[in-house]
């Protein structure tokens, strides 16, 4: 994984929370431009459901097995389960993009100085709660299923992503890649707030 400046790897932490997070009544000025919807384009986006955790590996890491709410899509993924605590049946929207640069800011990110909400502006990461940043170390394609599988290192944290060729087809061996995660649902069926 890329490190930045003296920076440890594993998750960046989100600027803020997810715009829906805002208070009844609004807000107004700077704050409702940072809280607007950013458009963005994703590598992979999906929903999933968490099937299981299993924190018995590593003291802070877990490794959650999800499934896709719509698709046929597999994700296992470890997060740190005390700066992000995740439990079955939690409900996530997770993304995977090269760049959290915005639109209107095309700097490519080079150092963790770059992730200062100073010099980025708004940031695709601001509508998530939980930002890693990594390095695709593997892909196999069966295109006779028409299946491929992509694994990433964050910093020690891992991941595999099992998906329809098609869906994961940007995604290459030595990609650098961030995956941003928020929940949308709690195992009770209450949307986050």
């Amino acid at each position: 994984a890329h490190h930045f400046g003296s920076r440890p790897p594993g998750p960046l932490p989100a600027a803020a929370g997810p715009p829906d997070s805002a208070p009844p009544g609004g807000v107004g000025g700077a704050m409702a431009d940072a809280l607007k919807e950013i458009s963005h384009h994703f590598l992979f986006e999906d929903s999933f459901t968490v099937k299981s955790v299993d924190n018995s590996r590593f003291e802070r890491a877990g490794r959650l097995d999800c499934e896709s709410s719509a698709f046929s899509n597999n994700l296992e993924v470890d997060v740190n389960n005390i700066v992000w605590p995740v439990v079955p049946g939690d409900q996530l929207y997770v993304g995977i993009t090269t760049d959290v640069s915005p639109a209107e800011n095309p700097r490519r990110l080079a150092t963790a100085y770059d992730h200062d909400p100073r010099l980025l502006g708004r940031s695709i990461m601001d509508q998530f709660e939980y930002v890693m940043y990594g390095k695709v170390y593997k892909k196999d394609v069966k295109a006779k299923d028409n299946e491929a599988v992509v694994w990433a290192s964050y910093g020690g944290l891992l991941m595999k992503l099992k998906s329809d060729a098609v869906q994961l087809q940007e995604m290459h061996v030595n990609d650098a890649i961030y995956l941003l995660m928020r929940k949308v649902r709690g195992p009770d069926g209450e949307a986050w707030r």
